[in-house]
């Protein structure tokens, strides 16, 4: 049972890997609805982790918490870029409809 368990755990945090990755992808394509999307699927995995976290080792405990660091980091760099490209559109057009005015 705890072999199954392990695998499991190793297959969400590389699941989780692979999403944060593709999220850093559509990030820079511009593709914002994909990232929500993907967000959605890793907190789906998170849940899943979080049901059996009384029951792992220190080992995968301490693998989880390395996962969740890196993926909070990744979340966290995303938001900021998106809030940052929004501030930019707004701007530019605010510049826009001010020279299409005049």
């Amino acid at each position: 049972m705890q072999q199954a368990k392990l695998k499991n755990i190793n297959q969400y945090c590389n699941e989780l890997e692979i999403l944060s990755s593709k999220m850093a992808d559509f990030f820079s394509l511009g593709n914002y609805n994909e990232i929500y999307n993907i967000d959605v699927k890793r907190k789906i995995i998170l849940k899943e982790i979080s049901k059996d976290v009384s029951n792992l080792s220190k080992e995968n405990k301490s693998k989880l918490r390395l996962v969740w660091k890196n993926n909070n980091k990744i979340i966290t760099e995303i938001e900021k870029d998106i809030m940052k490209d929004r501030k930019d559109f707004i701007k530019k057009k605010k510049i826009f409809l001010a020279y299409d005015q005049s």
